[in-house]
């Protein structure tokens, strides 16, 4: 057992809710006053609910087992989130260590894989217990892989090293706690939980699918500026008043071709379509969960990514992104700043004519 007074202490509601009546017993011997006396408290407890209580020589046959066995607690889990920063993939992981504490660690990666943040921490077993739980409630008592996120966070290290960034310090230092790199980036475990379930109908708008998965809250991911540019050049004409269906249409065509759009559909954007379709099984949004997880699959299968139907929709949603950026960075509104931009292509376009 724990040798620390307060980790003791800590475990105690455990192993009344465990009914482990053999441990407690060891308890009432403890040198400390205070692990004596809620060790006597627990014992009650348990005996008023009819669990028998063995004799401490009994008890003390307990000790002979294993130091994994002698702990409280040795339950380890891993989640994700993305709802923390808009087109970023967070993973925690709580996992028991050898010595009767643990480790807790926080990453963040981007679309790309590369760790832009890296956290680690220690716990006892008691506060790993209580996150643990507190997760359970919070993901319909669901959770990822701990081996698949621990490979998730070892490949994203290498895609830093690969790209010439240099990974978190802290990433560095606990790099045995990870394995190995994996020889190919983690695929996602989602196709396997979600063999049985519905997928929700896209009907006639992307756009709830799209929100539902985050995408509509995502930075600027693509350069859809490269698309602008094309449709400018060959459509001129188009201006918020042309018709929806006919702008949406131009922007496919606009980035019909392009390479480098391809591949951020077919990597970044289809990386992080997966991973919001983890986090919407995590919520219990199964329906959900399955049909982004298809909308990834969809590009990364497609010859032509680039001008499927529904990515229609999410250029605009990028168009969107990149415009607040770029206002930002002007101090001005999207609103003002798009009209600006209009009025530059108008006057352009009198002074070609």
């Amino acid at each position: 057992m724990a040798d620390s007074p307060s980790q003791l202490l800590e475990s105690i509601p455990a192993l009344v809710a465990n009914k482990d009546a053999a441990a407690l017993v060891l308890l009432e011997s403890h040198a400390d006053k205070k692990v004596r006396k809620a060790a006597r408290k627990a014992i009650h407890k348990l005996r008023s609910r009819g669990v028998e209580i063995p004799d401490a020589d009994k008890a003390r046959t307990w000790v002979q087992a294993s130091s994994d066995e002698l702990r409280i607690n040795t339950e380890g889990a891993a989640i994700l989130d993305m709802d923390s920063t808009p087109g970023v993939t967070r993973l925690m992981i709580a996992e028991p260590a050898p010595d009767e504490r643990g480790h807790l660690l926080l990453a963040s990666l981007t679309g790309d894989d590369l760790v832009i943040d890296f956290g680690a921490y220690v716990q006892t077993d008691g506060q790993r217990g209580r996150l643990i739980r507190d997760w359970g409630r919070s993901n319909n008592q669901r959770s990822v892989p701990l081996d698949w996120a621990k490979a998730r966070i070892r490949w994203g290290r290498e895609q830093n090293l690969a790209g010439g960034q240099a990974a978190p310090k802290d990433l560095n230092d606990t790099l045995e706690l990870l394995g190995d790199v994996p020889e190919a980036r983690p695929a996602s475990f989602l196709g396997e939980r979600l063999a049985d379930v519905t997928a929700t109908e896209r009907g006639d708008s992307i756009e709830p699918l799209l929100q539902a998965a985050g995408a509509t809250r995502w930075p600027p991911v693509i350069n859809v500026e490269s698309i602008l540019s094309v449709v400018q050049e060959t459509q001129p004409d188009i201006n918020t008043e042309t018709p929806e269906a006919d702008r949406l249409n131009a922007l496919l065509e606009g980035a019909r071709g392009q390479e480098d759009i391809r591949e951020a559909l077919q990597g970044r954007v289809a990386n992080l379509l997966e991973d919001a379709a983890i986090a919407l099984w995590l919520k219990g949004q199964d329906g959900d969960a399955k049909a982004v997880h298809e909308l990834a699959a969809e590009l990364r299968s497609a010859d032509e990514p680039e001008v499927l139907d529904w990515v229609a929709r999410f250029y605009g949603l990028q168009v969107f992104a990149t415009l607040s950026v770029m206002a930002s960075q002007q101090g001005m509104s999207t609103e003002q700043f798009a009209s600006q931009l209009q009025q530059q292509a108008q006057a352009e376009q009198a002074a070609a004519t």
